[in-house]
């Protein structure tokens, strides 16, 4: 695309199709927030992205962004400790994809050890899949539609 005008380039910031590279270590203001450690796993929140090879990414040691969870508003939340044996509930901040990141099946996640919320054996996190939103039939469109239950 080419911008018509150097005062209208100025008014409108940039060309709609303009991809701006970032300086090296910068953060990305009014962006997505980075999950650092996953969706719902958190002990800091969300975290802005960071430029990298003059591109915006999710640092941690799991990094997940925020569009990648399956509840927005509560994908980089602290989530307390979990009981053994107990599904996590709805409105969850992550889904399962069960048999891959290309299942139709979509699960809740499970406390197996009274700590973290993991997927069942078998199963992926949503947020993990490189395509998450079509992972699993497109199921994070579909269960936010659904107010935050799995359709």
């Amino acid at each position: 695309m080419i911008c018509l005008g150097f005062v209208a380039a100025l008014q409108a910031g940039a060309c709609s199709d303009d991809v701006q590279p970032c300086e090296e270590g910068t953060l990305e203001v009014g962006g997505l927030q980075c999950c650092a450690n996953g969706c719902g796993l958190n002990t800091e929140g969300g975290l802005p992205r960071i430029c990298r090879n003059e591109k915006y990414v999710c640092e941690g040691s799991a990094p997940v962004l925020e569009d990648a969870c399956a509840s927005r508003e509560q994908a980089c939340t602290p989530i307390p400790g979990c009981t053994m044996g107990r599904e996590e509930g709805d409105p969850a901040p992550e889904l399962c994809c069960d048999g891959g990141c290309n299942g139709t099946l979509a699960l809740h996640r499970v406390c197996k050890t009274g700590t973290l919320w993991e997927c069942p054996p078998g199963a992926v996190p949503v947020s993990r899949c490189k395509d998450y939103k079509n992972a699993c039939g497109g199921i994070l469109k579909a269960y936010r539609d659904n107010n935050h239950k799995l359709p």
